[in-house]
């Protein structure tokens, strides 16, 4: 299992989109999408953005299923998520230990961008309803981020492979994502 994490509109969707139309056959699933289903099965949730609102217990117990669904999937799988969740409270693991532990993961990939562009891109993507944020709390969301790869790669004892997705170089950013998941 390949994991793939990046600050929300680092370009971590995009990327893996392009992946799958070049490589059909690979099997990506999204955590957030697996949670969504279970969420809005279960406590109504409209909205994948609307799940960061559900209760702390409830959010956990999401995830710990999700987790489950995810090993219906095997072991050669992508793993598209996110490495934090900001919530009400304050950020949240989007992948915590009760997580981890259930999965052998092979390999983190982390996706960056400049803080700049991540706010650029945000801002036209319509298609989310995500909160709005300066460039400061970016930059440190983004260091929420790489803290707590950091925390599951040193739990999983996994090593994690970090990928720059500057505006216009999605070529060479598939190269190497490409490199990094093996093919």
């Amino acid at each position: 299992m390949i994991v793939v994490m990046g600050t929300p509109g680092a370009g971590k969707s995009t990327i893996i989109r392009k992946f799958k139309e070049m490589h059909p056959d690979a099997v990506v699933v999204n955590f957030g999408t697996v949670m969504f289903d279970i969420a809005s099965k279960h406590y109504g949730v409209t909205s994948r953005d609307g799940m960061r609102l559900l209760r702390r217990d409830r959010f956990r117990e999401i995830q710990g299923r999700a987790a489950g669904e995810l090993l219906k999937h095997g072991q050669g799988i992508i793993i598209d998520t996110h490495a934090s969740v900001r919530m009400a409270d304050g950020y949240y693991p989007g992948f915590p230990h009760y997580v981890l532990s259930k999965l052998r993961i092979d390999a983190f990939l982390y996706i960056r961008a400049p803080p700049v562009e991540i706010a650029s891109r945000r801002e036209r993507d319509t298609t989310r309803k995500r909160d709005p944020e300066t460039l400061d709390e970016i930059k440190f969301h983004e260091m929420v981020n790489l803290s707590m790869v950091s925390s599951y790669a040193a739990y999983a004892n996994a090593p994690i492979k970090f990928i720059i997705n500057e505006d216009g170089k999605l070529d060479q950013t598939m190269r190497q994502f490409e490199e990094c998941v093996g093919l």
